[in-house]
């Protein structure tokens, strides 16, 4: 872990670093190479409270639904701005609102739940809940979407109009941005602060250096069901298979017939994907059981695709289950845990990816390839009808950082991001683009906006 002096050191190269690449951008007019070294300066300043902070939600995590002494501390940091603030939004969720004007309304969201894992980071700020951890980087989000919040209120000047701060209860189990904006609470404020013009939200990433950021136009992320197909037998002994109708042989048939939906009904063209994680039956070795269960997880991007793809299991089911005679259709369950595909706006993404390059240098502004992972923030987008953009966030120690090495990603109970260049790129990004979608105040003088 590096100390305090090495800590101010690397801070101290990025001033510098970003000092260099504003004198250098001589295309660039003069009042925003202003603009970003005081930005740098304003994330510099909030850097070591930021980090403090992350340490402390680090050390804290709490599971999807549970986020209550989590959902205080953010409530805390935003009411030290003036903001208003509502807590209890969809189970866990906070909202607050800093008010700065005539102007649109944005909306930045961060996730604040944890996950069922023994942390084995050996980090001094380590996990003290047993058996929940902050494996997901949820603890950088929420850190930067404070520290955002800070240089926002700081800057007032510079932007007008309302910033409306999401922070949401469980991302990882899809229902958290879903029981927020069917709150009626949430949709009393909507109708206060206005539709939002857009929807912002980053996430932190393994497989990317801390201090670089990637954008990907159009979709980031996957349409996520999930189904269970509970199919029914006959049982019987396992030496007279004749008189049962073996439910882990249908099962089996249609584990392996749900493989050609994607090989032969979807165009090469589009993505999909259909997945079995679980097959469960039977209880001993010579006994025939009377059901199996199926569970699977359905990925997409498109509606079309996601509508094609659930009819064809049912169709695959019913079929395979009736040429083996099985007494009855099997029950094919769509859970409600649907989490629509993140889609990101490309307009809004390339002018992001414009102004990142600005801040960061484009060496740093990377591209990637969209996930078929879920990502809930694609709710407030679909519902809101609104554009969305949400960036990647390096994490990775980029000292010697080398993309073909396998490394604890995600989800890893290893995983452990750079904090400090981390938070500092977060929060660069993150507030230099809710500045750049505001735009000026509107009583700006015209040659500023």
């Amino acid at each position: 872990m590096a100390s305090r002096i090495q800590q101010r050191g690397w801070i101290s190269k990025v001033f510098v670093v970003g000092l260099a690449l504003a004198i250098a951008g001589g295309a660039f007019r003069a009042e925003a190479n202003v603009g970003d070294l005081e930005l740098r300066r304003l994330v510099k300043g909030q850097l070591p409270r930021m980090l403090a902070f992350y340490k402390k939600l680090h050390a804290n995590p709490e599971l999807s639904g549970q986020e209550k002494w989590t959902s205080k501390q953010i409530a805390i940091e935003l009411r030290k701005l003036g903001m208003q603030v509502k807590r209890g939004v969809g189970g866990n969720g906070v909202v607050g609102i800093l008010r700065n004007g005539q102007g649109p309304t944005l909306l930045y969201r961060a996730d604040m739940d944890a996950l069922p894992i023994v942390e084995a980071t050996g980090l001094p700020y380590a996990s003290r809940n047993k058996g929940v951890m902050h494996a997901c980087g949820h603890d950088i989000h929420m850190s930067v979407g404070v520290g955002a919040m800070k240089i926002l209120a700081a800057l007032r000047k510079h932007w007008g109009g309302t910033l409306l701060y999401v922070s949401q209860p469980a991302e990882e189990t899809g229902k958290g941005a879903r029981a927020m904006l069917a709150d009626p609470v949430f949709k009393k404020i909507l109708a206060k602060v206005g539709k939002p013009k857009l929807a912002l939200a980053l996430h932190d990433s393994a497989d990317l250096p801390a201090g670089q950021v990637s954008l990907v136009s159009g979709y980031a992320a996957a349409n996520v069901d999930s189904m269970d197909i509970i199919v029914h037998g006959k049982g019987g002994h396992g030496a007279r298979p004749q008189e049962a109708i073996d439910p882990i042989l249908i099962a089996s048939e249609i584990v392996v017939a749900l493989q050609s939906i994607v090989a032969r009904r979807i165009s090469p063209t589009e993505k999909a994907v259909v997945t079995v994680g679980k097959f469960s039956a039977g209880s001993k070795h010579n006994i025939i059981p009377a059901k199996a269960t199926l569970l699977l997880t359905i990925r997409s991007y498109t509606d079309k695709v996601r509508k094609l793809l659930l009819d064809e299991i049912r169709r695959v089911a019913l079929n395979v289950a009736k040429a083996h005679h099985a007494p009855r259709d099997p029950e094919v369950i769509l859970l409600d845990e649907f989490t629509p595909a993140l889609f990101n706006n490309p307009q809004w993404t390339e002018r992001l990816r414009h102004r990142f390059s600005q801040i960061l240098g484009g060496k740093n502004v990377q591209t990637h390839i969209p996930s078929m992972g879920g990502e809930d923030f694609g709710q407030f987008s679909r519902r809101l009808k609104i554009p969305g953009v949400m960036w990647k966030l390096g994490a990775a120690f980029a000292k010697g950082f080398d993309a073909s090495k396998p490394r604890p990603g995600l989800h890893s109970a290893k995983y452990a991001p750079d904090a400090g260049p981390t938070l500092f790129t977060g929060m660069l990004t993150a507030s230099s683009a809710l500045l750049f979608a505001f735009g000026p105040p509107s009583d700006a003088p015209a040659g500023a906006r």
